[in-house]
């Protein structure tokens, strides 16, 4: 059965680090909007022919949010069918505990946790794999639109981060110049690099703050 897939915008951010492989290369990233709020989702849902009214949902998502956080720290995940799963973890100070300070009744075990944190994994069944590439294959059509610049100044003694956006298209096309061949566009470091570089720069990450949690 065919997908509407839906439009996301694209914009690419170039690397400026100079001690590190992927320096100088340019990387996809999402073009991220704003955050709806309680009552924006309310609406949201309201508007895709939900058969109860925006305040009925509104008291509906608000007792959600009451009730997930309540539960996970009780140690309850809370399963939302096609969406994912959410669960409490505890984050330990480094080293843990030895087997020592465990048979001291003096030692407070509780001393070795850093935080407990309230986590989230997107809905892995196979009707509704929010995990894998797939879901960008299925669900999502990007649409490159930006080049995204941060420039470092000096304002009033402060330094500052200044963002700008410029289109794909002046970006190619700084003087108004017709587009170049399509022979010459593989030049640019392709977006394929760069998405398959930024996956796996964002595993190797993910994978090290998870890593913070282990010995629990």
């Amino acid at each position: 059965m065919a997908v509407n897939k839906i439009s996301m915008a694209i914009n690419y951010r170039k690397n400026k680090s100079t001690r590190l492989s992927s320096g100088g290369k340019y990387y996809a990233e999402v073009d991220r909007q704003k955050t709806l709020s309680t009552r924006g989702l309310a609406q949201h849902l309201k508007d895709h022919n939900c058969m109860v009214g925006r305040d009925a949902i509104m008291a509906v998502l608000i007792k959600l949010s009451e009730c997930v956080p309540e539960l996970v720290a009780q140690g309850v995940g809370v399963k939302l069918d096609g969406l994912g799963i959410f669960y409490p973890s505890v984050l330990n100070e480094k080293g843990g505990a030895t087997e020592a300070q465990m048979l001291d009744k003096t030692f407070n075990p509780t001393s070795i946790i850093k935080g407990i944190r309230l986590r989230f994994t997107p809905d892995s069944s196979e009707m509704d794999n929010l995990t894998s590439k797939q879901f960008l294959t299925r669900n999502v059509a990007p649409e490159s639109q930006n080049i995204v610049d941060v420039e470092k100044r000096t304002v009033d003694g402060k330094q500052v981060s200044i963002q700008t956006l410029i289109t794909l298209e002046d970006f190619r096309n700084p003087n108004g110049a017709s587009a170049p061949e399509s022979g010459s566009q593989n030049q640019s470091g392709s977006g394929n690099e760069g998405g398959n570089t930024g996956g796996n720069e964002g595993g190797n990450t993910g994978g090290t703050t998870g890593g913070e949690e282990g010995g629990m």
